[in-house]
C-alpha cells in the first residue's frame, strides 16, 4: 500500500495531533507501508501537522544497552554519533534546525520553538530519564507521545515514571562518561544507568490508559498508532507503581 503525505497528515489529525502540540514520536517507518518520500516525508508531515508553534521530539540515543556502553567508557558526540533508534530518528537528527540534548545514554532530538527549553540541562540529570530531563518536561508541558507502528515496549517515558515513583530500576554505581557538544567541547556527565537485564512488561499500561481516556488508538497508513497524553500517563502509572514498585517489572518479551 502506497502512503502519501496527505494520508499521514489526515491520520495524525484524526488521532488527535493538533497544531501547537509538543509531540514525542517513537516510530517504525516500515510499519506505515510504502511511504512516498520515506522518512523525510513522514517528518515533513509531522511538522506540517504541528505547525509553526508545535515542537517535535524524538529519541536520538546510540545503539546498545546503556549500562554496557557506560561500562566500556562510551563517548557521545552530538554532532556525529548516529541515532540507534531507527531511520526516522537518524534522518531527523541530521536536519537543519534540529537540536540534540547533551546526554550520553538518552540523548533526545527536538525541533520547534520549545526545543531548546525542553533539551536544556539534560547533561545535569544524573538520571538520564529523571527529573529535569526532556521526558519530565514533556509531561510538565502537557505533551503527547505518538507510538507509530510500535508498542509501549518502545515508550521511553515509562522509564521516567518508574524512576521517580520508587521502582527499583537504577544502578547504584555512578559513571562519568564524556559528551562532546556542538562546539567540540568535552563535557563529563555523571550518570546512574538503569539496571541491566531487568525485564519489563510495559504493555500492561495500555488498558489502564485506554480506560482513563489518556490514550487513543487509530491507524495511520498501515500502522497501528497510539496517541498518549504524557501527563495523565505519568499520574495513572505512577500511582500504580507507588502502590507496587514492581508493577512493571516482570518477565516478558521486552528486557531492557
Amino acid at each position: 500500500m502506497k502512503v502519501a503525505k496527505s494520508d499521514i497528515i489526515e491520520g495524525l489529525r484524526k488521532i488527535g495531533v493538533k497544531s501547537g502540540d509538543i509531540l514525542l514520536l517513537h516510530g517504525s517507518l516500515k510499519s506505515l507501508g510504502q511511504v512516498e518520500g520515506g522518512a523525510d516525508m513522514l517528518i515533513d508531515a509531522l511538522l506540517e501537522t504541528l505547525g509553526a508553534d508545535g515542537t517535535l521530539m524524538m529519541p536520538s540515543f546510540q545503539s546498545g544497552s546503556e549500562f554496557y556502553l557506560l561500562d566500556r567508557g562510551c563517548c557521545f558526540d552530538i554532532r556525529n554519533t548516529p541515532s540507534g533508534c531507527g531511520i526516522i530518528t537518524e534522518t531527523f537528527r541530521k536536519r537543519p534546525g534540529v537540536l540534540r540534548s547533551l546526554n550520553p545514554t538518552h540523548c533526545t532530538a527536538a525541533c520547534g520553538p520549545l526545543a531548546e527549553k525542553i533539551l536544556e540541562g539534560h547533561e545535569r540529570c544524573k538520571l538520564s530519564v529523571g527529573f529535569g530531563s526532556p521526558y519530565h518536561k514533556l509531561m510538565e508541558m502537557n505533551g503527547k507521545i505518538l507510538l507509530l507502528g510500535v508498542t509501549h515496549g518502545s515508550n521511553t517515558s515509562l522509564h521516567f515514571v518508574e524512576n521517580v515513583n520508587g521502582a527499583p530500576t537504577i544502578c547504584r554505581k555512578e559513571y562519568l562518561p564524556v559528551v562532546i557538544d556542538a562546539n567540540g567541547v568535552e563535557i563529563t556527565v555523571p550518570t546512574f544507568p538503569h539496571m541491566p537485564g531487568l525485564p519489563r512488561n510495559y504493555l500492561k499500561v495500555e488498558p489502564l490508559l485506554m480506560e482513563a481516556g489518556a490514550q487513543v488508538n487509530a491507524e495511520i497508513g498501515m500502522a497501528d498508532a497510539k496517541l498518549i497524553q504524557a501527563g495523565p500517563m505519568a499520574s495513572i502509572i505512577g500511582g500504580e507503581i507507588r502502590k507496587n514498585p514492581l508493577f512493571l517489572i516482570e518477565p516478558f518479551i521486552f528486557p531492557e
